[in-house]
C-alpha cells in the first residue's frame, strides 16, 4: 500500500460495511452503475496512503485518484471519491453494499482476497520496505529484536511483520502509524516503499534500512462477478499503459 503531503487522517468506521462518504453521497446497486445506470463512477480509497491517495488542498489525490479518473473518463462518467476503511475494501464489504464502484486504494493481489473481490490485471508492482529514525540502531527485519514496529492494520506490510515474528503495533491509517514513529511511539514502521520512501523523503530523521521484493502486484478490485466493469478497468489500464498516460502519472506521484 507511495509527494509526501499533510494530510488529514482516515476516519474510523464502525462495522465492516459501514463507510464514511467525502465529497459524494452513498451510492446504491454497484452493479447498475457499472452497467451504466449513473453518470458517475464510484472509488473507495482509505485516505491518508500517499502518494496513492492523501488530501491536497481540500480534496483527496494522488497516483490512485489519477488512476480513477482516467477509468471514469473512459466510462464517460463523472468519478466519486468514498472514504473507507480498508477492511471494508479488502473484505469486498465496501462493493458488496453498494457503496461503491471500484476499491482504487494501493490494494495488493492475493489469493486470499481474490476470494472477496475481482481484480483487475496488477497495476503497479510494490516492495515492503522498513523504515525507522536513523539513531534506532535497526539495520533491517532481522535486527529489529524486541522493539514494536508499527504496521497499518491488514496490510501486506502487517503480514510480513507477522511473518517474522515481530512485536507490532496496528494502525487504522499510515498517517496515525508515521506520527507514532516520529514521537517515539513505536520503534519502526512496516509497510510499502513507495509510500515509506517518500516519508522520509520529507523527515530527515527517518531513514528506508531495508526493502524486501515480495513480488507485491496492486490491483483495482471491483465487487465479484462485475465482469463488465472489469473488463472496462482492464481496457483503461491497456490506454494508459500503452499511451504513456501511465508514465507520467508515475513521474508526478512518484517521481518514478
Amino acid at each position: 500500500m507511495s509527494p509526501l503531503r499533510r494530510l488529514v487522517p482516515a476516519l474510523a468506521v464502525l462495522s465492516a460495511a459501514g463507510l464514511v462518504l467525502t465529497g459524494c453521497e452513498s451510492t446504491s446497486g454497484g452493479d447498475a452503475q457499472a452497467s451504466g445506470d449513473s453518470g458517475t463512477f464510484t472509488v473507495c480509497a482509505n485516505s491518508p496512503y500517499p502518494p496513492f491517495e492523501f488530501e491536497q488542498d481540500g480534496k483527496v489525490v494522488g497516483f490512485d485518484m489519477s488512476l480513477g479518473d482516467e477509468i471514469a473518463k473512459d466510462l464517460g462518467r463523472e468519478k466519486k471519491f468514498v472514504q473507507a476503511n480498508f477492511e471494508t475494501l479488502e473484505s469486498g464489504a465496501a462493493l458488496d453494499t453498494g457503496q461503491c464502484d471500484a476499491a482504487i486504494s494501493g490494494i495488493t493481489i492475493t489469493d486470499a482476497r481474490k476470494k472477496s473481490v475481482d481484480f483487475s490485471k496488477p497495476y503497479f508492482n510494490d516492495q515492503i520496505a522498513l523504515l525507522t529514525t536513523k539513531d534506532s540502531g535497526i539495520k533491517g527485519f532481522d535486527s529489529v529484536g524486541d522493539k514494536t514496529v508499527g504496521v497499518q492494520q491488514a496490510t501486506s506490510g502487517e503480514d510480513y511483520a507477522t511473518e517474522k515474528k515481530l512485536q507490532t503495533q496496528q494502525f487504522e491509517d499510515v498517517e496515525l502509524m508515521f506520527q507514532s514513529l516520529e514521537s517515539g511511539g513505536v520503534q519502526a514502521v512496516s509497510g510499502n516503499i513507495s509510500t515509506l520512501s517518500k516519508r522520509a523523503e520529507s523527515n530527515p530523521d527517518l531513514e528506508v534500512v531495508q526493502t524486501v521484493d515480495t513480488n507485491e502486484n496492486l490491483g483495482v478490485a471491483v465487487k465479484k462477478g462485475n465482469t463488465e466493469l472489469l473488463d472496462s478497468v482492464n481496457k483503461t489500464l491497456d490506454r494508459i499503459t500503452s499511451d504513456g498516460t501511465m508514465d507520467k502519472m508515475k513521474k508526478e506521484w512518484m517521481g518514478l
